[in-house]
């Protein structure tokens, strides 16, 4: 009896210390550290996204390519096979696109150009010769700087999670803004085309530029105002008078839109309605508040201080011209620059 008590005094005992034995056993796998993650999904290739950020974006949109998922700082996650939308205009595509090589993108705007200006005036055969000749000049000088500056990043891959792969990316950003403003006045005053383009026309067809470039900024701008005066109405409630006053100030204080094919404001809402406001900011200020009461002037105030306080902005994103544009003098006598 007393060898069948020890058995079941050990049995018991190898029962009761299982659950603790099977507890310390337990295999816990630890997760990975925040560092390690980072360095895994923050990697960005900045040789990659040079042409993508130049050619197809425009205004102070950027856009990331790439094949891995990517985690921003926001801490939003970009899953590979989707394109998503980031606070700050950052896109990220699934696919990355081959680079574009830079002659070639910037020829392709300069036929666009040539084209515009041929549909506003017929231009013979030497003529269009010539002003390519005058573009081809124009992009080569603007390719030796963008192909240095896309050098200094050939194969360049940073860390947004890292304080000095952000360094790095902001440094990026400088250096494409300032290509891309280099790519807007690619064609402006000061460039061989520009000169060349007055030189090359004669009077009737200056005519012609100077005409169809009336009717299309008339005609893009009275769209914006009558967007943003739509807004306007639902915020004030304002009487047919007053809406009227409005879209007289604003359509005689007419912008000197760009109207080239770098010209961002047809897909910008947000940057067309701050223009309006800035626009409206420069009018006869008293006449506008004594048409108004006191509820609507403080609202119609406030626009007006927003628009104006993004003058700097709005002019950043490439929406109005840099130069004068000007046509040839009604006396005919010297040419001045004509921007078509």
């Amino acid at each position: 009896m007393r060898r069948v008590r020890r058995l079941w005094e050990c049995a018991a005992l190898v029962l009761v210390g299982a659950p603790a034995w099977a507890e310390d056993d337990r295999v816990i796998e630890e997760p990975p550290t925040p560092q390690a993650q980072g360095e895994q999904q923050h990697l960005i290739d900045l040789g990659t996204n040079f042409d993508a950020n130049l050619f197809e974006q425009q205004g102070n949109g950027w856009v990331l390519r790439g094949n891995a998922n990517i985690v921003m700082p926001q801490g939003q996650l970009i899953l590979n096979g989707r394109r998503m939308i980031l606070p700050g205009g950052i896109a990220v595509a699934e696919e990355q696109s081959p680079e574009s090589p830079t002659f070639s993108r910037a020829r392709i705007l300069g036929e666009k150009r040539l084209e515009r200006i041929a549909a506003s005036c017929d231009l013979t055969d030497p003529q269009r010769r010539k002003l390519r000749l005058a573009m081809e000049s124009d992009i080569r000088r603007f390719a030796a700087v963008v192909d240095a500056t896309r050098a200094k990043y050939a194969g360049v891959r940073v860390n947004l999670n890292d304080q000095e792969g952000q360094k790095k990316w902001h440094q990026f950003q400088q250096d494409v803004q300032e290509c891309r403003q280099f790519l807007r006045r690619l064609f402006d005053s000061g460039s061989l085309f520009a000169a060349a383009l007055p030189a090359t026309l004669d009077p009737a067809q200056v005519a012609g530029i100077d005409a169809e470039i009336k009717a299309r900024r008339s005609f893009r701008w009275r769209t914006m105002v009558v967007s943003t005066l739509s807004k306007m109405d639902d915020m004030l409630g304002l009487t047919q008078a007053q809406h009227d006053l409005l879209a007289e100030a604003l359509l005689r204080n007419e912008p000197a839109l760009r109207l080239d094919e770098l010209s961002p404001e047809q897909e910008n809402a947000h940057l067309q309605l701050n223009l309006v406001y800035m626009v409206l900011s420069g009018v006869d200020q008293g006449r506008l508040k004594k048409a108004t009461s006191e509820r609507q002037w403080r609202t119609l105030a406030l626009l007006m201080n927003q628009g104006k306080s993004m003058r700097s902005w709005i002019e950043q994103q490439g929406i109005l011209e840099t130069g004068e544009a000007s046509a040839a003098p009604p006396n005919g006598g010297g040419r001045r620059p004509v921007r078509p």
